[in-house]
């Protein structure tokens, strides 16, 4: 019948369509018809009115029954492709098992016992001396290119996993034979069976193009990497060996890009740099530092930058780990080029320069061009921390805080924009790194005291230091502060509460370590015997203050800091200072302890009604 309402044919109960009940509304149809005939006699003759007794008016044409000797419409013909495709889907899962187990299996099977046979038979030919070393290299030369042969036919028999399996197999017998040529029976130079080696990488990635088979692509590049290895990186010219991971390197990439496997960007930057620190441990030389410094410019653009530039003309969306690996990639290279240049400063300082200065000007391009906020933000990040790597090698150890502080607020500020949680989380990743390079920058002399060897000699002149030292530490505090503020009342972007209140304790703990580092050098140049007391009345006022601002701003985590550390002094002062410090400064530590904790509980009297909100 003919659905009323979208006009489709069908014999079902329900269109397939639109989904209407064709059953119930034949049945209301009919129920209808009956009650205008039942109306009819019962209804007086004389009282009858002429549309009454009227045919019914014709049915509009969505309503027209269809005569049942009427064939339906035919659908509109389906491709062949599709059509091919079907007829191999369903006739797979029709006949499963069977079919399945007949064609694949047992030829992929067949196939696996063929090779092992044939395995055995050239492994018994050659311990009973009856091919030479060159005829047994040309048959492994034959069986690889044959094999390549059969993976090819079952992929035009549409043999999926069988081809690739066989291809497999094929490009690994090429490499072997390869190798044993170069390695046991010296029949080939190490220079040729390198290039016989990329020949047949290439080889392996034309056929996992035509295949669409990013498994083979992967397995290609990851035998034309470990080559050189098993070769040996030092039997290569480093011209040679340079040029040949730099022909893998760039089709690599291309083929990570232009496909979208995003597989091979790891196996590519994850090998070259394993080649190239195997290089620079077992065959580099001095003299090679230009060369080689040229190349790893080329890591850095092929890993660090395409990326961004491929996914902003694309407009394609990569995963956080793509970026990520572009950041690690670069600081890579960042140390890489120092060894080359054996730490010099301004050389090394100058490449980290370099590099801050490239990525930032494709971030900017991609940000005038309104491609991708985004790219633009990773691209800029990665620019300050570069930056950050450059100010750490030209500026005095005492004033790169002041830098790195600076950078961490546009840091945030980018990452904000972008409203990236992984951009994000990498900036207080980098606070940390900040904090504890200060701390251990700032501290090496703290814990030089307990060496007899080193006791008072840098940290009686510190104060020489002291605003440099100053100015980072204050400025690291009001850079993490800063950030808490900007990004809790929503100035930059949307604001983040577990990323603010990250910062937040970041900036009053480093507040309070700061402090404590600078009571501590004051203490140990000009009161050693009231150190002890000493800490214990900043740890009282820091209580205060953080009970302060708990009250001012209805914070209860800071009340609960300032309870727990005075308690925390309280067992300090009972345990330590009353037995190991002077009276003068035990009767210091008591009445500064008793009297904070006397001004904590009147505030807590004071401001009940404030604090529990009734």
């Amino acid at each position: 019948m003919r659905c009323p309402k979208c006009e489709s044919i069908s014999e079902q109960r329900f269109c397939p369509q639109c989904g209407l009940d064709l059953q119930l509304y034949d049945e209301i149809a009919s129920i209808k018809k009956e009650v205008a005939a039942l109306r009819i006699l019962v209804t007086p003759r004389s009282e009858l009115r002429p549309e009454m007794v009227a045919p019914p008016p014709a049915l509009p044409k969505s309503q027209e029954p269809v005569p049942e000797n009427v064939p339906p419409k035919l659908p509109p013909p389906i491709p062949p492709a599709l059509l091919r495709v079907q007829k191999e889907s369903s006739g797979s899962a029709e006949a499963f098992p069977e079919l399945a187990l007949g064609q694949k299996w047992l030829l992929g099977i067949g196939v696996l016992v063929l090779i092992i046979g044939i395995g055995f038979f050239l492994k018994y030919a050659f311990d009973q001396h009856w091919i030479g070393p060159a005829a047994r290299i040309s048959i492994g030369f034959i069986l690889g290119v044959l094999l390549l042969v059969a993976a090819n036919a079952s992929h035009r028999k549409a043999l999926r996993g069988l081809d690739v399996g066989i291809g497999a197999v094929g490009l690994g017998s090429l490499y072997l034979t390869t190798y044993a040529a170069a390695q046991v029976y010296q029949l080939l130079p190490d220079e040729l069976a390198l290039l016989v080696i990329l020949l047949t990488t290439a080889t392996g990635i034309t056929l996992a193009l035509h295949w669409n088979s990013q498994a083979l692509a992967a397995l290609a590049f990851l035998a034309g990497y470990v080559a050189p290895l098993i070769f040996g990186v030092g039997q290569f010219d480093h011209w040679l060996f340079l040029g040949y991971v730099m022909i893998l390197t760039t089709g690599c990439q291309l083929l990570a890009f232009g496909r979208g496997w995003r597989s091979l960007n790891f196996v590519g930057a994850i090998l070259t740099w394993a080649l190239l620190t195997t290089f620079s441990w077992q065959s580099y030389r001095p003299g090679w530092w230009q060369e080689t410094l040229f190349f790893t410019h080329f890591v850095f653009l092929a890993h660090s930058i395409l990326p961004f530039v491929d996914a902003g003309i694309r407009k394609r969306a990569f995963p956080s780990s793509i970026f990520l690996l572009a950041l690690v990639n670069g600081l890579f290279c960042c140390a890489f080029s120092d060894y080359l240049l054996k730490s010099d400063k301004w050389p090394s300082a100058m490449v980290c320069l370099g590099y801050a200065i490239v990525a930032a000007v494709f971030g900017l391009l991609l940000l005038r061009a309104r491609l991708s906020r985004l790219l633009s933000g990773w691209l800029i990040g990665q620019a300050l921390v570069f930056l950050l790597i450059f100010f750490g090698k030209i500026l005095a150890s005492y004033w790169v805080p002041v830098s790195w502080s600076a950078e961490l607020v546009v840091l945030y500020w980018v990452a904000a924009k972008c409203n990236d949680r992984t951009l994000l989380a990498g900036t207080v990743l980098i606070a940390l790194i900040v904090i504890g390079a200060n701390v251990s920058l700032n501290w090496v002399n703290v814990l030089s005291r307990w060496n007899p060897e080193f006791r008072g000699t840098d940290y009686l002149h510190s104060n020489q230091d002291a605003v440099a030292r100053w100015c980072g530490g204050v400025s690291i505090i009001f850079s993490l502060l800063l950030i808490t503020w900007l990004d809790r009342t929503g100035r930059v972007g949307t604001p983040h509460p577990v990323l603010n209140r990250w910062y937040e304790f970041l900036g009053v703990a480093s507040l309070f370590g700061f402090a404590n580092q600078e009571l501590h050098r004051f203490a140990f140049q000009f009161m050693h015997q009231g150190g002890l007391a000493g800490f214990s009345a900043l740890w009282c006022v820091f209580a205060a203050g953080l009970m302060f601002v708990g009250v001012w701003r209805r914070r209860k985590v800071y009340r609960g800091a300032a309870i727990g550390l005075l308690f925390v002094t309280l067992f300090k002062v009972l345990l330590l200072d009353t037995a190991q410090v002077s009276t003068p400064y035990r009767i210091l530590s008591c009445i500064v302890l008793g009297t904070v904790m006397v001004a904590v509980s009147f505030v807590y009297y004071r401001f009940s009604a404030r604090l529990t909100g009734r």
